[in-house]
C-alpha cells in the first residue's frame, strides 16, 4: 500500500481521499484514477482521451465529465490549484516533484486471546476505514425519504378527514355535541 505526499497534504488512492491539515476530502473513483495517473506520469502531457479512458474505462462519457473532475480536484487542492496544469489543445500535466510516493506498512492490530490472557499483534491485510459519519447508500436515502413522505401524507389525510362533531345549543348553559340524530331533543330540559 502507498500514498502520495505533497508538502503537508496527503493523497491516499486506497481510501480515495485528499487530506490537508484543515480538511479531508473524499474523491470520486474517476477523480482518484485521474489524479493517480497524472501523478504517476508527472512531467508528461496526458491527453484528454487518455484521461477519459483512465477515469471511465469502457464507458462512454461526455468530454465535460473530465472538465468537472479536474475542476473538483482543483477545488480539493485549495491554495495549490495550479498543481494540475492545462496544456491548451494537448491535455493536462502535473509538475515534476510535486508528489512524493510513500510505501506504507499495514497497521498492526491488537488481538486479545482470552485463553492465554495475552495480546497478540497481527498485520491487517484488509484496510478498514471506520468513520463516525459514514454516508448511507443512495437507495436507503430514497427509501427513508419515501417512508417519511407516506407517514406525513397519512397524518395529513387523517387530520383533513377528521371533522368536529356537530353541536346543538339547547340553552345558554347546555350545548350538546355528537351524533344528534340519535338524540330525542324534545325530551331534553
Amino acid at each position: 500500500m502507498f500514498l502520495y505526499k505533497h508538502g503537508e497534504n496527503i493523497f491516499d488512492p486506497q481510501k480515495a481521499t485528499y487530506s490537508t491539515p484543515e480538511k479531508t476530502s473524499r474523491l470520486s473513483k474517476s477523480e482518484t484514477k485521474i489524479l493517480q495517473y497524472l501523478i504517476d506520469n508527472c512531467g508528461e502531457i496526458v491527453s484528454r482521451e487518455t484521461l477519459l479512458q483512465i477515469g471511465w474505462p469502457g464507458k462512454f462519457v461526455v468530454p465535460n465529465s473530465l472538465n468537472v473532475s479536474i475542476g473538483n480536484l482543483r477545488k480539493v487542492f485549495r491554495q495549490d490549484r495550479a498543481i494540475i496544469i492545462t496544456i491548451k489543445d494537448k491535455g493536462f500535466t502535473i509538475k515534476d516533484d510535486n508528489f512524493i510516493r510513500h510505501q506504507i506498512e499495514p497497521e498492526a492490530i491488537r488481538e486479545f486471546d482470552p485463553e492465554s490472557n495475552e495480546v497478540q499483534y497481527s498485520a491487517n491485510d484488509k484496510e478498514q476505514e471506520i468513520s463516525p459519519r459514514q454516508s448511507l447508500p443512495t437507495w436507503k436515502i430514497v427509501c427513508y425519504s419515501l417512508l417519511i413522505l407516506v407517514i406525513l401524507f397519512g397524518i395529513a389525510l387523517g387530520l383533513g378527514s377528521w371533522k368536529r362533531p356537530p353541536c346543538v345549543t339547547i340553552n345558554s348553559d347546555l350545548t350538546i355535541c355528537g351524533d344528534i340524530e340519535f338524540l330525542n331533543i324534545k325530551e331534553l330540559p
